[in-house]
């Protein structure tokens, strides 16, 4: 009798992803996937965005722009004789979370891969291929390569903060120049071309600084800056430099003068300069690209569409649709992504919004893989507080129904974690688990996507005993959801499907395929994973983030 019903199984999938081939075929929005189920209908409520946030940008020797974006993986190629972007490298490539970035004379690209998630340095080639030339870092981020004498070096922000000289051919370790935590917070930088010099930008105290290539001696040009994230040094001999909080200022090497040449928007993160003096300043918070000019004048122009960062997570909650970036939590408006207060960029010791999930009041809760946190906050009033740390890759969190206590996937111990909202006592309730990623609840049962094996376990609540519910059938379950009926929804990242499945009778049947969406692993060895953004709202509506960013809606029918 089992084995009939598994057989049935397989035929419903197989039968489903035929209707939906065909159903494409017959003229159907692929960007919105092919819904099989009747009982919804699915709508776009928000587009995609060209980019999932900018951060690093470097002029290579092709006169292209390139950008990196630390939310997928991918680095953009913009050819400033039009300003058609496309993509260079892409996610799949083994390239993660790269920060900065910088072009040598040989048609070479040298980029960070920041955060010890990653800590990796990379040279890519004209084919948009990478090699890894310096790996166990910290967290690297500013990156430059100097083409008067070929030398390459790279900052540590936030984690370590050391400043290193790498060898462009990865065959020599990295050189330690400046130690851990000398220069508070060294963001990119540029050289003085009269005398190789480092000219840093300490986004920690304000500072800009001249370091000596080979002693790592450190003198002060200038102070007062508001948290300079970026600098490059122009064919004038200038220092551009921009702030977080959005003002461009130009400076002499020596300090001695300074203008602000524009005041663009809040969350600015880097800046490169082609050797006819355009100057390009990049934004993370609204992941677009503005050039500025630099006569002083203050004019500047958006070049591309503002967007989110890459989501990470999803909650409806009351009326609104709330949504987390890895930056801040954003609240879906009219089919735009509009900040809330909660921003870790703005609010000093803030966790990253790395998952979202719905919190007691006006709440949402969220946890921060990389630095092992768990945090509760108010999006309308920016209120926030870390409820737990010291957590092993937390990648999810959910409220328990009485709403007293947080259940936590830590990822990278294989366990669920109950944690106490009054105290943030921890409390371990299941272990062994395969790269827990995502989690849902249907009466007393906890239900974990466990994405290295690709599987469905529940733990029951009232005895902490676990069990395999769905062996197969989902290649990367990437996320998990009630669908207010009791049944649970699971969303395929590998298969691009949303399925359901009635835990009472195990019947699985296809909600949707072909779905814009796609997971994929940060870091080398070992790698993690990040859940997918998908919830339910009050009504049985199920929401989704595409891979670029647009936001779907399967509308319920009544």
């Amino acid at each position: 009798m089992q084995a009939t019903r598994s057989v049935g199984i397989v035929l419903l999938l197989g039968i489903g992803l035929l209707l939906g081939c065909a159903a494409t075929q017959r003229g159907m929005d692929a960007t919105l996937g092919v819904v099989l189920d009747p009982a919804y209908k699915m709508e776009r409520v928000a587009p995609d965005s060209p980019f999932p946030g900018v951060n690093g940008a470097t002029v290579g020797s092709d006169g292209h722009l390139y950008v990196t974006h630390t939310g997928n993986g991918t680095i953009t190629r913009i050819d400033l004789a039009t300003l058609k972007p496309s993509v260079f490298v892409p996610a799949h490539a083994g390239v993660f979370i790269p920060d900065d970035i910088a072009a040598d004379d040989k048609g070479n690209l040298y980029v960070t891969g920041t955060t010890p998630l990653v800590g990796e340095v990379y040279r890519i080639d004209k084919n948009g291929v990478k090699t890894i030339i310096a790996s166990g870092m910290a967290a690297p981020n500013g990156i430059e390569y100097n083409p008067r004498n070929g030398r390459l070096f790279v900052t540590e922000c936030f984690q370590g903060n050391r400043i290193y000289e790498v060898d462009p051919a990865g065959r020599k370790p990295a050189r330690l120049l400046v130690d851990k935590d000398v220069v508070p917070v060294p963001e990119g930088f540029g050289f003085d071309p009269d005398t190789n010099d480092l000219i840093v930008p300490d986004m920690g105290s304000g500072k800009i600084l001249r370091i000596h290539p080979d002693t790592g001696a450190i003198a002060p040009i200038a102070e007062k800056f508001s948290a300079p994230i970026a600098l490059t040094v122009g064919p004038d001999k200038m220092a551009y430099i921009p702030e977080l909080g959005g003002a461009v200022y130009k400076m002499a090497l020596d300090g001695t003068r300074r203008e602000k040449i524009a005041q663009l928007v809040p969350g600015l993160d880097n800046v490169a300069m082609t050797p006819k003096g355009r100057l390009f300043v990049t934004s993370y918070w609204d992941a677009t690209v503005f050039e500025v000019t630099t006569d002083g004048s203050g004019r500047f122009e958006r070049l591309f569409a503002n967007g989110p960062n890459q989501p990470v997570g999803i909650v409806a909650k009351a009326d609104s649709l709330l949504v987390a970036d890895a930056i801040m939590v954003r609240n879906l408006e009219a089919g735009v992504y509009q900040p809330t207060k909660l921003n870790a960029w703005a609010s000093h010791g803030m966790p990253l919004p790395l998952s979202l999930a719905d919190g007691p009041g006006n709440q949402v809760v969220w946890t921060d893989c990389i630095h092992g946190a768990v945090a509760l906050g108010d999006p309308a009033g920016g209120q926030f507080q870390g409820l737990a740390g010291e957590l092993k890759l937390p990648m999810a969190a959910l409220m328990s129904t009485a709403g007293t206590e947080l259940y936590v996937a830590e990822y990278g111990a294989g366990r669920i974690s109950a944690i106490k909202l009054a105290d943030g006592t921890p409390a371990e309730l299941a272990t062994d688990l395969q790269g827990p990623l995502a989690l849902a609840l249907i009466g007393e049962r906890l239900y974990v996507a466990e994405a290295k094996a690709g599987r469905i376990s529940a733990v029951d609540l009232r005895t902490g005993r676990k069990e395999v519910l769905l062996s197969a059938l989902v290649g990367k379950p990437g996320a998990l959801a009630n669908d207010g009926q009791g049944r649970l929804l699971v969303l395929d990242g590998a298969g691009q499907k949303l399925l359901r499945i009635d835990p009472q009778t195990l019947a699985v049947s296809v909600v949707a395929a072909h779905l814009p969406i796609a997971y994929g692993t940060v870091g080398s060895y070992p790698p993690v994973e990040f859940a997918l953004p998908m919830t339910v709202d009050r009504q049985g509506n199920v929401w989704l983030t595409t891979a670029e960013r647009g936001m779907l809606k399967l509308k319920k029918v009544p």
